[in-house]
């Protein structure tokens, strides 16, 4: 599997995220010349060293997985759910709240997020 985005192709799909959210991702498949399970996967793991590199915060990467978990549902209707995007959304999905037993001193992402990117971005080799 490739690994993440590269700078530009990152720029151009944030960039068409942020002008418009309701973005279909067929057009930046096109422009990118690449499917839509692979847009995916190598978006979240671009997403998520963002986040680990302190390059984005996690505000803005959470937004930008909940705005394409839509798209990776969509994609798992029709055959297996697209990994590891499934996966990093779920653990930026963990770190938006405090669970039960939580150190309110420690912000969730960095008790549930964070650790859980580290592995999976070990896993991909990224």
């Amino acid at each position: 599997m490739a690994t993440g985005l590269s700078d530009a192709e990152l720029d151009y799909v944030l960039g068409m995220i942020e002008k418009a959210p309701n973005t279909e991702l067929n057009v930046m498949c096109e422009h990118l010349q690449i499917d839509s399970r692979d847009l995916l996967n190598q978006l979240a793991i671009s997403v998520a060293r963002l986040f680990i590199t302190g390059g984005r915060d996690f505000h803005y990467c959470d937004e930008v997985m909940n705005i394409v978990i839509s798209d990776i549902v969509d994609l798992s209707l029709y055959a297996e759910m697209p990994e590891p995007a499934f996966s990093i959304y779920q653990a930026f999905d963990a770190g938006e709240y405090w669970h039960s037993g939580d150190d309110r001193e420690v912000f969730p992402w960095e008790r549930w997020t964070r650790p859980e990117l580290e592995r999976i971005l070990r896993e991909v080799g990224g």
